[in-house]
């Protein structure tokens, strides 16, 4: 049973969101929105994470209070857990939630044991992806596993970002009941013109490329992203045409390399991290999110608000939002020439880019929306 924004308004809540790292990715940027949207609603937010950053630093511009504890890092260390552990337990019971809200497999695994400790009354756990899904040595996936299990199985309901991440929780015992899908969404941003987007993103193609059309990505410079495979498919891209990637991260420096040794690297562009960089997406005419996996893709969502024909490897939770050859493209991940082809096929039509970008914005405004995701996550709050 969904509730509605005014009947939660009329139910104060104290509420903490938990999560490790403050960059600016999915899981944050879901983070932020959780947090203003119950800060709106007239309840009392704090947020936990392990690390400072974009997150921390926009919340704290939002009035919203934040608190760190530098041990709880991305990678595994007994000793930081408990030292996470404790920390965290301290600050639970200091700030007495009535709801604590976890995100990633260690900051829900340490908050929903904290939470069941401290008796806090509602103990929700969403689950982003699962990482025992990445490319780890055995025993960090089968640790990261165990962590994932426990933060479902010690939460009272565990929210799943897409369908796909709800199936590949089949094999957790005891815990189906708790499972519901809840998919992102986002509200429209305001697009920047397409001139000042690409002065701003490329300034060295708009001069070398005029009239180019612009493939892009927007990303977390992150090996499951698979950009490696893009920009080696862009090698046998048309020659008319210009690849930018818009993110930071820890393969910077491999990327940088594969376009310099690349057949395409006058036409390739790292533009780093942008703020706000979804309004720059008006400088593209095709968005690709080339990736090995993905929960479901903030960056798609944002692709199709902004009406761009995209092409997506068919993983995860993509094919719930772009459905093949009506709102999108989608290829196997790490085909190359399946991902040549299709960056051909809309850089040489026109009509098709047009037609697939304006099936994608209607889906996104569709589905995809910021409202219904709090309106539906709020609901869970107070089961």
């Amino acid at each position: 049973m969904e509730v509605a924004p005014e009947k939660l308004q009329g139910q104060q809540k104290r509420i903490l969101y938990v999560i490790t790292k403050a960059n600016w990715g999915g899981a944050q940027r879901y983070v932020y929105d959780m947090a203003l949207g119950a800060q709106a609603l007239g309840h009392s937010v704090l947020v936990i994470s392990g690390t400072k950053g974009v997150l921390t630093d926009r919340l704290t511009q939002a009035g919203i209070p934040v608190h760190t504890i530098q041990s709880m890092q991305r990678d595994i260390k007994l000793i930081g857990e408990w030292n996470s552990f404790k920390e965290l337990l301290v600050q639970i019971r200091s700030f007495a939630p009535d709801i604590i809200h976890g995100n990633s497999s260690k900051a829900g695994g340490l908050a929903a044991c904290a939470g069941r400790i401290a008796r806090v009354p509602t103990i929700i756990f969403t689950a982003h992806g699962w990482a025992f899904n990445e490319n780890r040595p055995w025993w960090q996936r089968a640790v990261i596993a165990l962590f994932h299990f426990f933060a479902v199985f010690l939460s009272h309901t565990t929210i799943c970002v897409s369908d796909a991440v709800h199936r590949q929780a089949a094999w957790m015992p005891f815990v189906q009941r708790k499972l519901r899908t809840v998919h992102v969404g986002i509200d429209p941003t305001e697009l920047k013109q397409k001139t000042e987007a690409r002065e701003h993103l490329a300034p060295e193609l708009v001069k070398e490329f005029p009239d180019a059309l612009w493939v892009g990505a927007l990303a977390e410079l992150h090996h499951t992203k698979g950009l490696d495979v893009l920009i080696k498919s862009f090698s046998a891209a048309p020659q008319d045409a210009v690849l930018v990637l818009i993110g930071d991260g820890q393969e910077w420096g491999h990327l940088q390399k594969l376009i310099q040794i690349g057949d395409a690297s006058d036409r390739i562009v790292l533009a780093g991290f942008v703020p706000d960089a979804a309004s720059y997406l008006s400088a593209f005419d095709i968005f690709v999110l080339p990736s090995r996996s993905e929960a479901l893709g903030y960056a798609l969502l944002e692709a199709g608000a902004a009406s761009l024909p995209s092409i997506a490897s068919r993983v995860g939770g993509i094919p719930e939002v772009v459905k093949d050859t009506e709102s999108g493209i989608l290829v196997a991940p790490e085909d190359m020439h399946a991902l040549t082809d299709a960056i051909t096929l809309l850089c040489e039509n026109e009509p098709l880019r047009e037609s697939l970008g304006k099936a994608l914005h209607e889906r996104v405004n569709r589905v995809f929306t910021k409202e219904k995701m709090l309106r539906e996550t709020f609901a869970l709050y107070t089961r």
